[in-house]
């Protein structure tokens, strides 16, 4: 069974194209976020140790965050999909190391045409659920576009790691999730994840 990565920019949606693409294939999903939740609401050791940074403003290191979502990987039955991690090359790096290494690496892209209404999608979502939010719509419109920009300057040597091992492939991430799942399935399914 494959192993695969799912990462974009943070105005489009993984994690439903992610299951979809899970269920379809009989994969496994792993989000590194709820792998972190779980183990802060169960207060594992592992648990207590990073809230102990979070509580001190610092960023959770690198080792202790591959180690949570490696130590969910390697009690997959089969294959995974694994979203919205890694997000840098060291992170990238240290699941190599550990023995989970991708079979291919998918990043959903926007046109700047589909960046633009993706994020006015999102900004019109944000105010239907919390009406007072229409007075900020200006200044949340910009708050995505930089997000998307820091992304996309984030992004590009974890883009370099992952071409130079010939893993890494682009699909369009416009549409609905079941629209993005069904491109990503025959590329996961039928054998081309290995170059």
């Amino acid at each position: 069974m494959p192993n695969v990565i799912l990462t974009a920019g943070p105005v489009v949606d993984l994690a439903s194209p992610a299951w979809a693409l899970a269920d379809a294939i009989g994969l496994q999903a792993v989000s590194a976020g709820n792998v972190f939740r779980e183990h802060v609401q169960q207060q594992t050791p592992l648990g207590e140790e990073a809230k102990r940074y979070m509580q001190a403003g610092h960023l959770v290191p690198d080792e202790l965050t591959v180690r949570a979502i490696a130590d969910v990987l390697a009690n997959v039955d089969g294959g995974w999909v694994l979203y919205n991690f890694p997000r840098r090359v060291r992170q990238a790096e240290l699941l190599t190391q550990g023995g989970h290494v991708p079979d291919a690496v998918i990043e959903l892209v926007l046109s700047e045409d589909q960046l633009r209404l993706a994020i006015h999608r999102r900004v019109e979502r944000q105010i239907a659920l919390d009406p007072q939010q229409a007075e900020r719509r200006q200044e949340l419109l910009l708050m995505y576009s930089h997000s998307q920009e820091n992304y996309q300057e984030q992004v590009k040597p974890l883009r370099a790691y992952y071409r130079t091992h010939g893993l890494l492939r682009t699909v369009s991430g416009f549409g609905d999730f079941e629209d993005v799942a069904a491109r990503l399935i025959p590329i996961v399914s039928d054998g081309q994840h290995r170059p």
